[in-house]
Order: C-alpha cells, then structure tokens, then sequence
C-alpha cells in the first residue's frame, strides 16, 4: 500500500527536500541582501549626484554674484543700489566696501564648498582683516549680519572674523604676524 505525502517519501527524499527548502530560502535571503545592498548603493549614488548639483549652483550663483558685484564697482548709477549702510559712505569708499564684500564672499564660497576649511578661511581672512578699509566695512555691516541663521556657516565664519577684526583693530595690525 502507498502512502502519499512526506511521511511515505523515505528518508532519504525528506532530507532532499529539506536542504533544497534551506538552498532555497538561504538563495532567497542573499537575494534579498544583494536587492538591499544595491538599492543602499543606488541611494548614495543619488545622494552625491544630488550634492553635485547643489555644488553646481552654488558655484553658478557665487559667479553671478561676483558679476553683479564687479558691474557695480565699475558703475556709480548700480553701486547706489547696493549701499545699504547706515552711515553715508563717499563713492570711493562704496566701491572699496563693495570690492571687501567681493574678497569675503569669495572665501565664504570656497569655505561653502570644501576647497578650504575653516583654519584656511580664517588664514585668509586674518590678511585681510589687516587692511583698515575692510574692518571699516565689517563694522558697518554688522547688521547685515544679525539675521544670520545661528546654524549657518557664514555665521560660524562671521563670528570668527569679528574676532580677527576685534584683535586686528586693537592691537594697532601686529598680532597676526606671529
């Protein structure tokens, strides 16, 4: 008399069919991790593609700006537009503030972007702060500065250059060369 079902199959299939199941679960699993592995893969591939572009426009934007800001320096009737300073401020000195902005800005962009990191910036930032005219316009725009988001990396940079100025201003442009 035949028994179908595995209880009639014998030992010998039972133990087939049970380490084909295991092969076949253990196949389903690694499966499962490669799809997982890869998806994570394809992820971080967006993620850096996605931060390329972000990079992308940052630096289109920064380039617009300094555009902007070099048209304005060489033309009195569109520096007029950009004096937003509390102080009346001769036409040589708003193309002297607007050029400091311009040196600012660019470190600020390439501290953005990850070309120089913050002790760079800030060594840039120390020769700079040796001119008069450039700590003059740092004083002046201070307020340009308080609406700064707490978390933001010009603020971070700011913070730090409205030491380098302090210092620079009160020890007479010494204490930077040594």
């Amino acid at each position: 008399m035949y028994t179908y079902g595995i209880r009639g199959l014998g030992p010998a299939v039972t133990a087939g069919l049970a380490f084909a199941a295991g092969a076949l679960t253990a196949f389903a699993a690694q499966r499962l991790h490669d799809e997982n592995t890869l998806l994570a893969h394809l992820d971080r591939m967006h993620q850096e593609q996605q931060q390329h572009y972000q990079r992308i426009d940052m630096a289109d934007k920064h380039r617009l700006q300094f555009d902007l800001l070099c048209k304005a320096v060489q033309d009195p009737d569109l520096s007029a537009v950009l004096d937003t300073y509390e102080i009346e401020v001769s036409q040589t000195q708003l193309r002297q503030y607007l050029f400091a902005n311009a040196l600012y800005g660019n470190i600020l962009h390439a501290f953005r972007m990850g070309t120089v990191n913050l002790d760079e910036a800030l060594g840039h930032m120390r020769g700079i702060c040796q001119s008069r005219i450039f700590r003059e316009y740092w004083e002046v725009t201070l307020h340009h500065r308080a609406s700064l988001p707490a978390d933001s990396q010009e603020r971070l940079l700011s913070g730090h250059v409205d030491e380098i100025v302090t210092r620079a201003s009160d020890e007479n442009d010494q204490w930077w060369v040594s």
